[in-house]
């Protein structure tokens, strides 16, 4: 009697990287600009009530950055302080509901799937954000694209998209990385 198939490894903070099964080599894209440190700002008055509202911090929620060589990256952020899931707003944004389409039915991709946190809170805790993060990502996928994730993933540790000394950086380091990796079958 065999077990039934995981979508997701089961997460054990902290643990190592999550690998997905069935994908024997890791394509590499062109890293994103990221800040290294481990310098922590404290959140300003009605910063974390404001990222727990639908509007958030940030204009916009999903944005795609142009392709670089074989990857493309979509990033989702703006989620709320403490928060793993997606805000509504996010999830019914136009160009997520897009990509979601192209990752099910374009079968040459292949993705990475890495959760960032702000630096504020204990290190232990960012690591659980971030992951539970790149997993509620992952979820929204569909069952073709999910088959062809090979990881999902916590950033590195004091690793940000931006650095955390306003509101606004904070925001975007509260978020979500879709490394997009084209031509998967080649790489």
């Amino acid at each position: 009697m065999g077990r039934a198939p995981q979508p997701l490894p089961q997460y054990t903070p902290p643990g190592p990287v999550e690998q997905m099964p069935n994908m024997a080599t890791q394509p590499q894209c062109s890293p994103l600009a990221k800040v290294h440190s481990a310098a922590v700002f404290p959140y300003v008055a009605n910063e974390v009530a404001t990222s727990r509202t639908e509007v958030g911090h940030l204009g916009v929620d999903v944005s795609l950055v142009p392709p670089t060589g074989i990857c493309q990256y979509l990033i989702i952020w703006d989620f709320g302080v403490d928060w793993r899931h997606l805000k509504n707003i996010a999830k019914r944004d136009a160009l997520l509901a897009a990509q979601l389409i192209r990752f099910e039915t374009d079968k040459s991709l292949q993705f990475q799937i890495v959760g960032y946190s702000d630096s504020a809170g204990g290190e232990r805790n960012n690591v659980f954000l971030r992951t539970g993060r790149a997993r509620n990502v992952f979820h929204l996928f569909g069952p073709s694209a999910r088959s062809r994730v090979f990881s999902v993933k916590p950033a590195s540790h004091y690793e940000y998209l931006k650095d955390n000394t306003t509101v606004m950086n904070r925001a975007a380091n509260r978020a979500v990385v879709v490394e997009i990796f084209a031509g998967g079958g080649t790489i």
